[in-house]
């Protein structure tokens, strides 16, 4: 763009018109000297101080340091080639805040070619920025739940596959556990103590992946919040060790239990943890995370503090908000932390954040210590005896390892057990049979198990509240409608037990 003066018109007629066009536009225009000096501010330039006070001010300082090198490159190139460029970078307000600002430069040169000016056309484009990062967010949000879904199914079958041989081994073990030789065998009864020991090892690692592959209706459970700490930890215990961080547990002793949703509070343990993991993550320095639970006033506190690089000044008000996150782009949604607050808010309790005082990002939380409903006691177990050997239990399931052990167990409490290993069999003895209690595996070979329990409460309705679900995987929201309960393989003798009694107590 060369600088004539328009043919019949003052340089003060032009200076005029520039104006008027300049400042009816939407963009910002700044006119700048070779030096970089501003000569000239639109009034949409005022969030940076007086448009007329701006002239004469250096045009670089107001970049944000880590731009400005890169932003005087382009500059100088401008100036030498005398081609116009495009720029993305970083404009730092007085108050501190940050604007992305796209801007595209407009050489103004002398009739000998030369470039004297720079017309700098400027948009802030922060707001459709965070919006485009928010509908990444919400897509990569959209990716991994369908990517969830499909694992969730395969995890499905595989739980299946491992917890029916789970319940023969474990079942085996506590009946072998009862006989009083072996009770007499110590050497015996430790073999078979550590066997026992193992497969829970593989329940609750199968029981983790379950947990991670399906989503969980709220449901709070009286339960203790060291436990499920310690659960939580070895979950995670192989990826916090790649990673090389140690961690330290100081655990409350005498801390009380209280009302929540086990599934729910473990997301947000999760979370912290893999903070703490990824803020530490390029680290030279030794590597810890140190947990610490105590009781104050009635509530539950629990910290999680790291030795990583602690948390920016001013983030302190919005590191909840969704969306916000301090790691690179495609490493993170912003939505854990913002996820954890609502829960701990929704089970009365409250999160914030803090810098230790050696260093390092230190989260509280605070829960009530709710104590369970009456209607949450355990009723009475079934006492075994000549009293149940009419209480008749019918057992649906297609492996036999799985029938044979509850059989087993069925007539140590005394209970008179009868088995089907196929939809026909079990049809055949339902309609002819009358059972106290109905034990019934859901994934049967020619139906589910919720099919044929429907099917089975239209040809005798009492069968509504004598029929029970074993599971090795997971029957979804499907179980859970039913309003059936649910025993999840492998079970144990007072699970079971548990379970029987309440139905025949029902």
């Amino acid at each position: 763009m060369t600088d004539p003066t328009p043919p019949g018109d003052s340089t003060k007629d032009a200076e005029r018109y520039f104006r008027l066009i300049a400042e009816n536009l939407t963009d910002m225009v700044a006119l700048v000297d070779t030096d970089g000096r501003r000569l000239y501010c639109t009034p949409n330039y005022a969030f940076l101080g007086d448009p007329e006070k701006l002239a004469g001010t250096d045009s670089f300082g107001d970049v944000h340091p880590d731009d400005r090198e890169n932003i005087k490159r382009i500059f100088r190139e401008t100036f030498r080639t005398g081609q116009g460029q495009q720029a993305d970078y970083r404009l730092t307000l007085p108050g501190g805040k940050v604007r992305q600002i796209h801007s595209q430069g407009v050489p103004i040169k002398s009739p000998s070619g030369a470039v004297e000016k720079l017309i700098v056309i400027s948009r802030d484009v922060t707001d459709e920025r965070e919006a485009a990062e928010r509908q990444r967010a919400l897509e990569l949000q959209l990716f991994q739940a369908e990517k969830l879904n499909s694992l969730g199914k395969t995890v499905s079958g595989v739980a299946h596959e491992l917890n029916n041989p789970l319940t023969g081994i474990m079942g085996y073990c506590q009946l072998l556990l009862r006989d009083e030789a072996i009770q007499e065998n110590s050497r015996h009864r430790e073999d078979i103590s550590t066997i026992f020991r193992e497969a829970e090892r593989c329940q609750k690692l199968v029981r983790g992946l379950t947990t991670f592959a399906r989503k969980h209706k709220p449901e709070k459970t009286h339960l203790g919040i060291n436990g499920l700490l310690q659960d939580t930890l070895k979950l995670q215990d192989s990826h916090l060790k790649v990673a090389g961080i140690s961690v330290a547990l100081d655990l409350a002793p005498e801390l009380p239990k209280t009302m929540a949703d086990f599934h729910q509070l473990q997301q947000v343990f999760i979370n912290l943890l893999l903070n703490a993991r990824d803020a530490m993550a390029c680290q030279q320095r030794e590597k810890s995370i140190r947990i610490r639970t105590s009781l104050r006033d009635r509530s539950i506190l629990v910290e999680v503090e790291d030795s990583g690089p602690g948390i920016p000044q001013g983030s302190f008000d919005t590191i909840f908000e969704p969306f916000y996150t301090t790691k690179e782009p495609g490493k993170g949604t912003g939505l854990g932390l913002s996820i954890s607050f609502g829960i701990i808010t929704g089970h009365g309790g409250r999160i914030w954040a803090e810098n230790a005082p050696g260093g390092g990002a230190r989260f509280r939380l605070e829960l009530p210590v709710i104590a369970p409903a009456a209607g949450n006691a355990s009723q009475e177990p079934v006492k075994s005896g000549a009293a149940n050997k009419d209480r008749r239990v019918l057992i649906i399931d297609d492996e036999q390892c799985v029938v044979d052990v509850a059989v087993r167990i069925l007539r140590l409490i005394g209970l008179s057990p009868d088995t089907a290993r196929d939809i026909e069999t079990a049809k055949r003895k339902l309609v002819a049979g009358d059972y106290d209690t109905v034990l019934c595996d859901y994934r049967l070979p020619e139906m589910t198990g919720l099919e044929l329990f429907t099917w089975a409460a239209a040809v005798k309705p009492a069968l509504k509240t004598r029929w029970i679900f074993i599971t090795g995987s997971s029957g979804g929201e499907e179980l859970a409608d039913s309003g059936c309960p649910v025993l999840h393989k492998p079970f144990s003798i007072e699970a079971l037990q548990e379970m029987i009694t309440s139905r025949l107590n029902a």
